[in-house]
């Protein structure tokens, strides 16, 4: 009978048991890439445009993370990390926009997209914001 159907002896010196679930190297590449995203969403929020996309890309990693955990693998405190990062920078970014409509809904906001509508150069245009800042100071 050929070696190539035997059954593995786990008493072999070097040989060490690992979870039948448990990917080569720890399974820790989605947990990493959550953390790492969560990180990068909330330092590269100012730029919405890329820091919301990685925010939700860490979230969804994270989940991924968190359920490949839940059958083995390492990294479940940066999946949870990773989540919690993202979930912090939606929570900014809807805050951000919330704060933002009301200013431009309110009477200095709506004074400010009048008066920019009306101005023809680049003078009246820099009068219109510098009158809508001592508005907004006053």
């Amino acid at each position: 009978m050929s070696d190539t159907y035997r059954v593995p002896d786990h008493s072999e010196p070097g040989h060490q048991a690992q979870h039948p679930h448990t990917p080569a190297g720890g399974g820790k590449g989605p947990a990493v890439a959550a953390l790492v995203t969560g990180i990068l969403s909330l330092l590269l929020l100012w730029l919405w445009f890329v820091g919301i996309p990685l925010a939700l890309v860490a979230i969804g990693l994270g989940i991924a993370a968190v359920r490949k955990a839940r059958r083995g693998a390492d990294g479940r405190g940066m999946a949870i990390t990773g989540i919690v990062l993202g979930s912090v920078s939606v929570l900014i970014a809807v805050a951000l926009v919330a704060i933002g409509v009301s200013i431009l809904n309110s009477d200095e906001g709506k004074d400010l997209t009048s008066c920019l509508d009306k101005a023809q150069t680049q003078a009246q245009k820099q009068d219109c914001t510098n009158r809508f800042s001592n508005d907004m100071n006053k």
